[in-house]
């Protein structure tokens, strides 16, 4: 756009994950575009110390519950300061659910736009899907998979728009050419670190240990994969609410010692570049934008077929895909790759040509569009609540 965009990012996360880097990737091209973007996260968090790092302007709101009318005020309060002269609506952006309920309050019977992105690929309730869907100006989601929950929502088509998730490239910590030397560096850290054997083959993969993951079909997989396979050793980064549930399986099928929950990792790329191969076993996914980082790191990659996951993984060609908690068939793919070393060579390159469709300034660049939009549609239609 060629005027000077003003956009507050809304998310109320604790944590680091897909959808917060989703966040920093968009609020970096932006800011090389000359637009004003202002991080609004919890203070402290992990999404704000990102931002402060990165010196992101930021505003901090305590982001009591999901309809909270404290951090509506102090939201509002910040809107009502902003300059109005002559400039384009302020845009509020949410990159969670909660968010979106946050920005509607905030919004009430003033001129802002909103946006509200959708990460997640089941349908909302219909109370969330009025209010901080319906109502938003445009509705961004991560794949056709959101896009077809949305519309079963009965969210208007005409408000939802397709933006796949992406990687910073610039965030690479290797340049190019340099790739082996950063890998073998990483795992002999990671071997070091942890105690594993350097010349076993190590699986893994960077996932927040919650239901729609499934990291108990990971551990099915897994324990199918070593009875014939013994030299494998897994390995798991991330933490959340099934973690003691995971590690007791995995002792329950006796294969706690080549099964290693490692924990949150400040440093993902370390643990991708230093794996063999990359698993991801969701039952529900938005797209997976961590199996782009997946493919940035050349890795071979299986994954389930949920959700947005095949607009990223074509089977076959960058990567084995199989039916979301199947642990017989993920634990065959896996084995394929395994045993079949031209297989895995070719999926790894292949996975590596394609991440540049899925990079920042192609992401930042359709966002922008969404942006426009979403001000038309507030120009025909400038009742807020409406």
């Amino acid at each position: 756009m060629e005027k000077r965009l003003t956009v507050f990012h809304l998310d109320d996360g604790r944590e680091l994950r897909g959808g917060q880097r989703q966040l920093l990737y968009l609020v970096k091209e932006l800011n090389a575009l000359g637009h004003s973007n202002t991080v609004v996260c919890r203070e402290g968090s992990p999404l704000h110390k990102a931002a402060q790092r990165k010196n992101f302007a930021t505003l901090t709101l305590p982001y009591f519950f999901e309809w909270d009318p404290v951090s509506a005020v102090l939201l509002r309060r910040a809107l009502k300061s902003l300059p109005a002269a002559g400039a384009l609506p302020p845009l509020l952006h949410s990159h969670t659910s909660h968010a979106a309920a946050v920005s509607w309050l905030a919004s009430a019977g003033l001129d802002c736009v909103r946006v509200a992105h959708r990460r997640v690929d089941f349908i909302p309730g219909s109370f969330t899907a009025r209010f901080k869907y319906s109502k938003a100006h445009i509705v961004i989601a991560i794949s056709e998979a959101v896009r077809e929950m949305l519309l079963k929502a009965e969210v208007p088509d005409e408000k939802i728009a397709v933006v796949n998730s992406t990687i910073d490239l610039d965030d690479t910590p290797w340049r190019p050419g340099e790739f082996p030397a950063y890998r073998a560096a990483a795992r002999k850290e990671l071997a070091a670190e942890l105690g594993l054997a350097q010349e076993a083959f190590w699986a893994g993969s960077l996932i927040a240990l919650v239901p729609h993951k499934d990291p108990e079909n990971m551990v099915r997989a897994a324990a199918l994969v070593l009875k014939e396979e013994p030299r494998v050793i897994y390995l798991i980064a991330g933490e959340g609410p099934l973690a003691q549930r995971t590690e007791h399986l995995a002792r329950m099928l006796k294969i706690q010692d080549r099964f290693r929950l490692i924990g949150y990792r400040p440093d993902p790329y370390k643990v991708l570049a230093a794996l063999d191969m990359f698993v991801l076993s969701s039952v529900e996914e938005g797209m997976g934008s961590v199996l782009v980082e997946a493919m940035n790191a050349s890795l071979p990659i299986v994954a389930t077929t949920a959700g947005g996951i095949g607009e990223v993984i074509e089977d076959g060609a960058n990567g084995l895909t199989v039916p979301p908690g199947d642990h017989a068939a993920l634990a065959r793919a896996q084995r394929r790759v395994i045993n079949e070393p031209e297989l895995s060579a070719r999926l790894a390159q292949e996975a590596h040509r394609r991440r540049e469709d899925f990079s920042s300034p192609r992401m930042a660049a359709l966002t922008l569009k969404c942006y426009e939009t979403a001000i038309e549609n507030f120009k025909r239609n400038r009742h807020p609540l409406e």
